[in-house]
């Protein structure tokens, strides 16, 4: 049983590695989004756009993001399955004008509601997360850049989960995106959470097929596929562990005409190997991680 919590916990701290490059360190009490209508982006970055490309601009939207982790691990001769789970409720405010990093935004997590069967030291955790707001940039990319925490300490109690929302709006080209386009990015990141720090470098391809219409809205889809090796260690239930894997995955997300994510779904596998010093054991862990992201009306 000390093994199975203590591996399932070290393959938590490894799911949402690529969800972020830090963790927030700092507060900045009493933020709150800044809500607005959703505006056409403005086009501040200078001359080289495409005026016809799709870029992220100011926008107010609610989203519930669905992340459901399956956890699969061999102890001997047993092989043990644990299944973790749950639903964030977000608001998104993209503000503008944009400066030289990006557009001001601030994330606001309203809440988080446990999958049934998740194991209780999670549930409590996450049932503590309350009007959560994560401060910062929106790159031209959409990297989240410069993330300040409203409560540092609720923020590392579910970084694992959460991430800073560094990658929450899907990489677009530095001068936007329209139908047709094809681009890479090889992106290496670190999440720290409490006690772990595990890093991830990841190559990505993706694709811009046609318009779509995507909840009465003109947009674009845009289809990625993902190749990944993760590294880290550090402490659960005051155990060092060390864990070294690679994965894959793939993805679909929706870009709104007028520069808004619309959300989408993404599923990745990862093979890991746990080592327990202490234990004198390495065990191989499979993964699997469905994330979607649906807009709320």
């Amino acid at each position: 049983m000390i093994r199975r919590l203590l591996l399932a916990g070290t393959a938590l701290a490894a799911a949402c590695a690529a969800g972020s490059r830090g963790t927030p360190t700092a507060a900045a009490p009493g933020l709150t989004p800044t809500p607005g209508a959703p505006t056409t982006p403005a086009t501040t970055e200078g001359p080289a756009h495409r005026s016809d490309a799709v870029r992220y601009g100011p926008s107010a939207v609610r989203y519930v993001l669905h992340r459901r982790l399956h956890i699969q691990q061999a102890l001997g001769d047993q092989t043990q399955a644990q299944d973790v789970g749950a639903r964030i409720f977000v608001a998104a405010a993209i503000t503008g004008p944009a400066d030289t990093i990006g557009y001001p935004t601030t994330f606001l997590v309203d809440s988080i509601v446990a999958d049934s069967g998740t194991p209780p030291p999670i549930v409590d955790n996450i049932g503590k997360v309350r009007k959560l707001v994560f401060a910062g940039r929106v790159a031209p990319r959409g990297e989240f850049v410069n993330a300040l925490a409203s409560d540092s300490v609720v923020a590392q109690s579910v970084v694992q989960l959460l991430g800073n929302f560094r990658d929450f709006l899907p990489r677009l080209p530095i001068d936007g995106v329209k139908p047709g386009a094809a681009w890479t990015d090889t992106v290496e990141t670190t999440q720290k959470g409490s006690g772990s720090e595990v890093s991830r470098r990841a190559i990505t391809r993706a694709t811009a097929a046609g318009w779509e219409d995507r909840l009465g809205t003109r947009s674009i889809r845009v289809e990625g596929s993902q190749t990944y090796r993760v590294a880290g260690g550090g402490k659960n239930a005051g155990q060092p562990f060390e864990l070294s894997g690679a994965g894959a995955g793939s993805g679909v997300a929706y870009i709104a005409a007028d520069g808004r994510y619309l959300g989408g779904e993404w599923q990745d596998s990862t093979t890991l190997t746990v080592r327990l010093p202490v234990l004198g054991v390495a065990v191989p862990v499979i993964q699997v991680t469905r994330t979607t992201v649906a807009v709320l009306p």
